[in-house]
């Protein structure tokens, strides 16, 4: 829990701050690159437009020649003014531009942008027609080796902000979480000495109580008594088991064993439970399965699954356990047809004291702990437990690195 909980943080915080330092990064250098561009179109405009500009002194003579018009009214170095139609370039004869230059102005006549660049050339594009385009283009090296190292520069600032922002969120996440794993750490370790603590009276209550019996006979009220304490004995040694899984220092050595075996073996342990509520087991376990870990671990997750299958299905209808290896993971599927657990209670019934049935669990000493200690097992194992319905089967499923 304190993992996943660190874990969000640093996501969170990771994530906010790279959106943050990203966004100005790119603002910036798109703010640059239009500011370049802009610049260069405003000084192409200023000496070429739309359409020519004439000399003042020839007035509005009607018999000028459509070559004519299309001549820029001034020459500058680098600068190219091309009057584009059809992606076909309508040029005075006498003058000769290089064939890659004019390539470059179809090809910028074909785009959408007005404005941009193209290798070592910006350009403005102007639509002064149905099917006329008036195509300038300006070689400024600097200019564009400029944005090109605005964005690089870029590049290389997102990527060092993004390694700073990691370690930041790293030592963050681990700061916020530590009040939270104080006291998450100083529960445990109430729950453990409390249930500790609780065995002792409850162990004399249950000897004086076999006492009572052989002195006084059986009777309702001693059946009562010796039920509670049975129950108390139950919630007890869950509470020590749910403590002992969760506390890390408390991790042994593994070995490696027959999980296919041991899920034989637990299957047949639960034979005559679902023989006294008429319920059929049937399995579809894959031989030879290997695993590293404890058993005792796998044997809790196994019967705490199998158990409460049985516990929720009808007479007559089926359990299923099913165990497969695939790749580099361990699948086991624990089946039981029956009603489907509503979407917004399956992630729930993995918390503590959790039971959709409240009454019904109460009657059959359930406490809702057994899936969390079942969950906090797979959780050890690095695996993934969920809950899903399919053809009339609810389904719980363990995955498990191996």
């Amino acid at each position: 829990m304190i993992k996943k909980l660190s874990k969000r943080i640093f996501l969170l915080i990771m994530v906010s701050l790279s959106i943050i330092i990203l966004g100005i990064v790119i603002l910036f250098a798109i703010l640059n690159y239009n500011n370049t561009i802009n610049t260069a179109t405003s000084m192409m405009n200023r000496f070429v437009g739309g359409e020519p500009r004439r000399n003042p002194d020839e007035g509005n003579e009607p018999d000028k020649s459509e070559e004519d018009k299309i001549k820029p009214d001034i020459n500058i170095d680098g600068l190219y003014y091309f009057i584009v139609e059809n992606s076909t370039i309508i040029q005075n004869p006498d003058i000769s531009y290089d064939e890659k230059i004019e390539e470059y102005a179809i090809k910028v006549a074909e785009k959408n942008d007005s404005k941009g660049i193209i290798e070592n050339y910006i350009y403005s594009v102007r639509k002064i027609g149905e099917n006329r385009v008036s195509v300038m283009l300006l070689e400024n090296e600097n200019a564009i080796l400029h944005i090109r190292t605005i964005w690089i520069s870029s590049v290389i600032i997102s990527s060092v902000s993004i390694i700073i922002i990691y370690i930041i969120a790293k030592k963050l996440s681990k700061v916020i979480v530590k009040p939270v794993e104080e006291t998450f750490e100083k529960q445990k370790q109430f729950i453990s000495d409390a249930s500790h603590e609780l065995k002792t009276p409850l162990a004399v209550i249950e000897a004086n109580a076999d006492v009572l019996e052989n002195e006084l006979g059986t009777n309702k009220w001693m059946g009562y008594i010796q039920s509670e304490i049975e129950s108390m004995d139950k919630l007890i040694n869950e509470l020590l088991l749910l403590a002992k899984i969760e506390n890390i220092d408390s991790l042994r050595e593994y070995n490696k064993f027959d999980l296919s075996n041991e899920i034989e073996i637990i299957l047949s342990m639960f034979e005559s439970m679902a023989y006294e509520k008429k319920v059929i087991i049937k399995s579809n376990i894959e031989e030879n399965i290997m695993m590293n870990g404890e058993k005792e671990d796998i044997k809790h997750i196994v019967s705490i699954l199998i158990d409460n299958a049985i516990k929720h299905t009808e007479a007559n209808r089926e359990v299923i356990v099913e165990l497969s290896g695939q790749k580099n993971e361990i699948i086991l599927q624990v089946k039981n047809e029956g009603n489907e657990i509503p979407e917004e209670e399956r992630e729930r019934i993995f918390e503590r004291f959790y039971r959709i049935d409240k009454s019904r669990n109460r009657q059959e000493k359930r406490y809702g702990l057994g899936l969390a200690i079942a969950k906090s097992i797979v959780e050890k194992y690095n695996g993934k437990i969920e809950v899903l319905y399919k053809d009339g089967f609810t389904i719980f499923k363990v995955l498990i690195p191996n």
